[in-house]
């Protein structure tokens, strides 16, 4: 798999999230595979206008045990059948995309959301609870029965 790219003006973003006495991620995968849950929240994506290839992270990095899984449970739900789990290099490349694309919008939900350094873990704990709450559109799991 080729590396991921995050866009370039998430660079001070991604800074202040991962450094300080205590910050919110430890590694720059972390904020990633969180925005992208965020876009995926969502529902949208948006494309990377500029990357730099020198902050690319190699897919190795992200450590943590269900990302395979991630990757694959997003290009189903994204594309609605199973053909990226066949790993073809195209269906891989696919998920890479939607991966970096669903984290690139979660990313400028963070970015607009943030109101300072200092309320840093406040905006962000609004933001969770905010996405806690199911939405408008979905069904009531009673109305189902």
């Amino acid at each position: 798999m080729r590396r991921i790219q995050r866009d370039v003006c998430h660079d001070d973003l991604v800074r202040v999230m991962t450094s300080g006495d205590v910050p919110l991620f430890k590694e720059i995968w972390r904020v990633m595979l969180f925005a992208a849950a965020l876009g995926i929240y969502e529902g949208t994506r948006r494309p990377i206008e500029k990357s730099d290839s020198g902050k690319a992270i190699p897919e190795n990095y992200f450590s943590a045990p269900g990302w395979r899984g991630f990757l694959y449970l997003m290009g189903v739900a994204d594309s609605g059948d199973s053909q990226c789990l066949r790993g073809a290099e195209d269906a891989q490349e696919s998920l890479i995309t939607a991966f970096e694309e669903y984290a690139n919008q979660g990313l400028h939900t963070i970015s607009s959301r943030l109101r300072s350094e200092a309320s840093l873990l406040d905006d962000m704990t609004s933001l969770l609870l905010e996405s806690c709450t199911p939405k408008a559109s979905a069904p009531d799991v009673a109305d189902l029965i």
